[in-house]
């Protein structure tokens, strides 16, 4: 998929929030000590010092690069691990967000609109009580690919990129041909992508994360108190809380009605004022 979009120059989206990388980051390992324990680490760095520009069929220079933001990294959250652990399987970094807010808080990777980066994995042993964790170490094994380069955008600039974005990642279905903005897909012999598993084993590791582990990893790379902030705006949060109510929702046939339980349940939410529009509102999400 990486080299898909690197013919077509790779963009990625920067918001103040921070915004999820597609295609992320996912790596196979081997070569590790089994029994020894390793941190793997993630930055992004400057390809070069150039700024550039869409000039509406490829990317020219245009100007002089914005400094670089140092000292912001990823840590995987299943860091430190032994070596047979991180190559039992691929290992993911959909957790990582960018964001163009030079004032983050919340540990995200802070980058620059209109600039050329590149992704870079280490792998770092875990000695025993280390003070300082330094990337450039003896000890540290540093891996760049060049198909992962890309141009970080607040907006897609070029059609292709945005075309292979909505065809090649599975939470944009609502974007494809034929089918409706806001409806699911039925697909009964669903096989869940590469994707959807890593964004579904990203959140097991969320619920299991130790926060203090994960803390002192941070102060040795110098980081924010937050690694990956999971502060969403308020939109996120209703429609989250929305999803947790219908799925508690028993499944109903086409021809049976709502009991006066359910009915009252939706009658609370601040868009159904009566028992009837709480009925009309419940109906179209069970089906």
């Amino acid at each position: 998929m990486w080299n898909e979009f690197y013919r077509c120059n790779t963009e990625m989206v920067l918001t103040k929030q921070g915004r999820r990388m597609f295609p992320y980051c996912r790596y196979w390992i081997s070569g590790l000590n089994p029994y020894l324990k390793y941190i793997l680490v993630m930055d992004i760095t400057p390809l070069d010092n150039q700024r550039y520009k869409w000039n509406g069929k490829w990317w020219e220079p245009a100007g002089k690069a914005d400094p670089h933001v140092l000292g912001r990294v990823f840590i995987h959250p299943e860091s430190p691990s032994t070596g047979q652990y991180w190559m039992h399987q691929p290992v993911s970094f959909y957790k990582l967000k960018l964001t163009n807010n030079i004032l983050d808080q919340e540990g995200h990777i802070i980058l620059h609109s209109m600039h050329r980066y590149l992704p870079r994995l280490h792998v770092v042993p875990a000695e025993k009580s280390p003070e300082v964790i330094q990337l450039n170490g003896p000890d540290v094994h540093t891996f760049t690919f060049p198909q992962t380069e890309f141009i970080a955008v607040t907006a897609y600039q070029n059609f292709q990129i945005t075309q292979l974005k909505i065809d090649c990642n599975p939470f944009a279905k609502g974007f494809r041909e034929g089918t409706v903005p806001g409806r699911p897909v039925k697909d009964l012999k669903h096989k869940p992508s590469e994707q959807e598993v890593d964004a579904s084993s990203s959140k097991n590791v969320e619920e299991n994360e130790d926060p203090d582990r994960m803390k002192k990893l941070q102060e040795l790379f110098k980081m924010s108190e937050y690694l990956d902030g999971d502060k969403e705006n308020d939109i996120f949060n209703s429609v989250r809380d929305f999803l947790k109510l219908t799925k508690s929702t028993p499944v109903l046939d086409k021809d049976t009605k709502p009991n006066e339980d359910d009915l009252k349940r939706y009658k609370n939410m601040s868009w159904c004022s009566s028992a009837e529009e709480a009925r009309s509102a419940l109906l179209p999400c069970l089906f």
